[in-house]
């Protein structure tokens, strides 16, 4: 779950940022348990990749990372919007992997985004009610993944800006990452990943 409260210890106008960007970091164990599943191409582009948590993992699991935000939250190059016009990463993005946790209200136009310009495979982590609504009804017919792995445990997602130690809590809503990979059929496979399989 995305945390409301902000951290009294940390500059306020960065608090309210991450939250209007919606920067909110993904479980490590969650981003781990994908690295065994899904086999990536050797070049991965995180386009949202905030402190790089996710980026850091792939590139210990073998793969040549590229990193890059529209905000500078620590890690990557910072300033570039993936969803405008030139990317500077088009080259790598073409035949490469985009491994990405978008802001929620964007995740369609990042996925979009990726397949405009020419990914073999997206997989993107997101809250699984990202799969409902009817406002993304025909997206989701247009645009159904391969494989949709479900948390079988909660993922704890915060907000990049509470410190660790201020982090209390459960996770109160389900995540998924789900997966697009070109020359794979049609129709979405279901299944699970687990902190600790």
């Amino acid at each position: 779950m995305m945390q409301q409260r902000v951290s009294k210890h940390i500059n306020p106008e960065r608090d309210a940022l991450a939250i209007e960007a919606e920067y909110v970091q993904t479980d490590p164990w969650a981003i781990d348990s994908i690295l065994r599943s899904e086999i990536l191409t050797r070049v991965v582009v995180d386009p949202c990749c905030g402190d790089g948590r996710m980026a850091e993992a792939a590139r210990a699991a073998g793969y040549e990372i590229i990193g890059s935000d529209l905000y500078n939250w620590g890690y990557g190059d910072t300033g570039l919007d993936f969803l405008k016009d030139p990317y500077l990463y088009l080259d790598e993005v073409q035949g490469g992997t985009v491994f990405m946790n978008p802001p929620f209200s964007l995740a369609c136009d990042f996925v979009d985004r990726a397949r405009h310009l020419g990914a073999r495979k997206i997989i993107c982590f997101q809250r699984t009610v990202w799969r409902e609504s009817e406002a993304r009804r025909e997206w989701w017919m247009k645009n159904p993944p391969v494989r949709i792995y479900q948390c079988g445990q909660r993922a704890v997602c915060w907000y990049g800006t509470i410190p660790v130690a201020e982090r209390k809590g459960s996770a109160h809503q389900p995540h998924s990452w789900f997966v697009w990979e070109e020359g794979q059929p049609a129709g979405t496979l279901l299944g699970s990943i687990w902190r600790d399989a």
